[in-house]
């Protein structure tokens, strides 16, 4: 057995050390993780590049393993672009199978101060009757950093002087296309900053704790039905978020399109409240690719129209 690991470890790295560009189009192949990363690197690099993400349509990524093939095909690609090793252990996993200087951790370099804490909150409540089920590695912070768009306008621009390096012959379309996509991040921002100036109420009721970064950076409050790997809440965790909805009147609950939503459904029926979608971007939907124009800056559109109704309504 020890032999096959090393086999299939040495196939890797000879993969891994294939020459720059997909020898049929003679574009840079790159592999991401979650869809902003691949919406970005797809506007910065234009026709240049040929992106794909590992995750399927619609998955968990909470519960996401990456199979033999998956690996391989990252190997055998020009670059792999993902968050870091400590906020993503999974495309840490992956990327140990490939040369350093084929992978691109963007958020590496943000400062440990800057990460939230992973909310145990809901773990501590739960019955644990289910813990051992399955083996997943989770970060001991908040992965959901691509939600933040000034984060996110840093990672573009690692990405953009990435795509410099690996092609510089086409430097110039490389900055044109990123200062397009850098305006309309800061526009992100900006609205962002507008609908949470001066908000008729401070907390967001959603699905599971993903807008812990959007929440930081804007000043509100959010309240996940299930927690930050969409582990479950107790039943006790379940009738306090009722009560506080009640209390609170809110009248809405964001629901995402990749979380199981048998328990929020019931909290929703309970309290009253209507929903909203939020698009937590980590992947898309069957239903998101019939829209072939579907962008980050789409979703994110899409995304403070229910974040200005839920605080401001």
């Amino acid at each position: 057995m020890k032999k096959i690991v090393m086999m299939i470890a040495a196939l890797l790295i000879v993969l891994a050390g294939c020459g720059n560009k997909n020898e049929d189009n003679g574009k840079l192949k790159v592999y991401t993780t979650v869809f902003p990363f691949k919406s970005m690197t797809e506007q910065i690099g234009g026709e240049h590049v040929d992106v794909e993400s590992i995750y399927p349509n619609g998955i968990d990524i909470h519960t996401f393993e990456p199979t033999q093939k998956d690996t391989l095909n990252v190997a055998k690609g020009d670059l792999f672009i993902y968050s870091s090793d400590e906020l993503d252990p999974v495309a840490a996993k992956i990327a140990k199978t490939v040369k350093n200087e084929k992978t691109l951790p963007v958020a590496k370099a943000i400062k440990e101060n800057q990460l939230l804490e992973h909310d145990h909150d809901h773990e501590e409540g739960h019955d644990h009757e289910h813990e051992h089920e399955h083996e997943h590695a989770e970060s001991a912070h908040d992965p959901h950093v691509w939600l933040d768009p000034v984060m996110d306008k840093a990672f573009a621009e690692q990405i953009k002087d990435r795509l410099v390096k690996e092609d510089p012959d086409h430097k110039a379309d490389y900055e044109k296309n990123y200062a397009k996509l850098a305006k309309d991040i800061v526009g992100i921002d900006q609205q962002l900053k507008d609908i949470t100036k001066n908000p008729k109420r401070d907390t967001v009721y959603i699905s599971h704790d993903s807008l812990g970064y959007l929440a930081n950076r804007y000043g509100f409050k959010q309240e996940g039905v299930s927690g930050m790997n969409n582990d479950e809440p107790s039943q006790r965790e379940i009738v306090s978020l009722i009560n506080q909805i009640n209390e609170l009147n809110a009248p809405y609950i964001l629901y995402e399109q990749n979380i199981p939503s048998k328990i929020t459904d019931i909290i929703k029926e309970k309290t009253e409240t209507e929903s909203l979608p939020f698009h937590n971007m980590a992947v898309l939907t069957d239903n998101d690719m019939k829209d072939k124009n579907v962008s980050y800056q789409s979703i994110m559109k899409k995304n403070i129209e229910s974040l200005d109704k839920a605080l401001n309504e």
